[in-house]
């Protein structure tokens, strides 16, 4: 009887450190991962002011590449109009040159990281290296604080820390073109949820992809300048977002 009694205790202890552990656990990955959640939080907030003011910023991810970027510059120079670049730090080494036309052209930018890693998936050390090494290839163009935006939008602990010591801030988007989907929407789709939304922050890329693709980014951002010319909204690099929200 009391051998019994005594592997019913200790059952119950096992199960307790194991519901223990798993609780530590759960709060672990919780924690981990919560600063991810800040995107939400931002982008709805962003989507309600920017719709209110009809203000609208065209973002631009992944480059610069000598054969979209100066295309995607020639279009907004057309239209007078100012966008935002999130760079990546290898491409940034290939092609310093585009850096140099695209502050000329008075655009923003911010840093992309360096090879655009997925902090859920790598380990978290290779993923905080990421991110200095791309600050690191941008420090001639790029102050230590400057603007960030997340590879894949995906933030844990670790790299949100690392931007924190830095005091970047981290831009989000409030609604994806798309231009990167299996299968992309029609452009005019998402003219007209930004036109109905009253604004935001529009997320496309400047990569040097398919044909097909850098076409899809193109006519989207041209129908958007076209929106923005008859008085739907009005065009701002995030920079001037900071002043107004």
């Amino acid at each position: 009887m009391q051998n019994g009694r005594r592997l019913l205790i200790g059952g119950t202890s096992i199960l307790s450190s194991l519901v223990a552990l798993l609780g530590v656990g759960t709060l672990g990955l919780v924690a981990y991962f919560s600063p991810w959640t800040y995107r939400w939080s931002q982008a709805r907030r962003l989507r309600s002011q920017l719709g209110r003011k009809h203000v609208l910023t065209l973002t631009y991810d992944d480059g610069p590449n000598l054969g979209m970027t100066p295309r995607l510059l020639d279009l907004l120079n057309a239209f007078d109009v100012n966008a935002t670049f999130f760079m990546l730090g290898q491409h940034v080494e290939r092609c310093p040159q585009m850096v140099e036309r695209v502050l000329a052209a008075g655009h923003d930018i911010g840093c992309h990281a360096d090879r655009h890693l997925n902090a859920w998936i790598v380990p978290p050390w290779r993923a905080v290296a990421d991110i200095e090494a791309g600050y690191r290839k941008m420090e001639r163009w790029l102050p230590r604080d400057g603007m960030f935006r997340p590879p894949y939008g995906k933030l844990t602990l670790p790299t949100w820390l690392c931007l924190r010591l830095r005091r970047a801030p981290v831009w989000w988007w409030t609604v994806d073109s798309g231009d990167t989907w299996e299968v992309p929407p029609q452009p005019q789709e998402i003219v007209n949820q930004i036109i109905d939304e009253g604004g935001g922050i529009v997320l496309m890329h400047d990569l040097d992809g398919s044909e097909d693709r850098k076409e899809f980014v193109l006519k989207t951002s041209s129908l958007l300048l076209e929106a923005a010319q008859r008085g739907c909204f009005e065009i701002k690099p995030l920079s001037e977002l900071a002043k107004l929200c």
